[in-house]
């Protein structure tokens, strides 16, 4: 006599371990294990899956960021969205870039926060010539 079990296939990330890994397989509908599941280190799954991706960051006009990903599923990149970069704004990125601490242990800090200043003045002005724009439509 044969029985059937309906499973459930599952992915996920175990933290907490000395290596951080992935465990696949496949559970009982109400949740219990079945007896398959694979442990992957969590570098071979990180390679597997963004070796072939191109992931860049864009920013809305609020200064929030957003994470594109060529090569992602659209439900990838927005998980990505909303659980790290999506709570970043420039301003955060600035907040944590000019933490005095971190940045006294840059080799060049002072070189380097020019060129920031530098780019900071040249974005300042692409965004004033934007307003500018907008606000002669109307």
């Amino acid at each position: 006599m044969s029985k059937t079990v309906e499973v459930v296939p599952f992915f996920e990330r175990i933290d907490g371990t000395s290596a951080d890994c992935y465990v696949a397989g496949f559970r009982k509908a109400d949740g219990s294990r079945s007896g398959i599941e694979i442990v992957v280190p969590a570098e071979m799954v990180e390679h597997a899956v963004l070796a072939d991706s191109q992931l860049s960051v864009a920013m809305n006009p609020d200064g929030t960021l957003a994470l594109h990903g060529d090569g992602l599923s659209e439900d990838g990149v927005q998980a990505a969205n909303q659980c790290s970069i999506g709570r970043q704004s420039l301003d955060s990125l600035l907040r944590d870039c000019l933490c005095l601490e971190a940045a006294a242990l840059e080799e060049d800090a002072v070189k380097d926060l020019g060129l920031l200043r530098i780019q900071l003045a040249e974005g300042l002005a692409l965004v004033d010539r934007a307003l500018d724009m907008l606000t002669t439509r109307r």
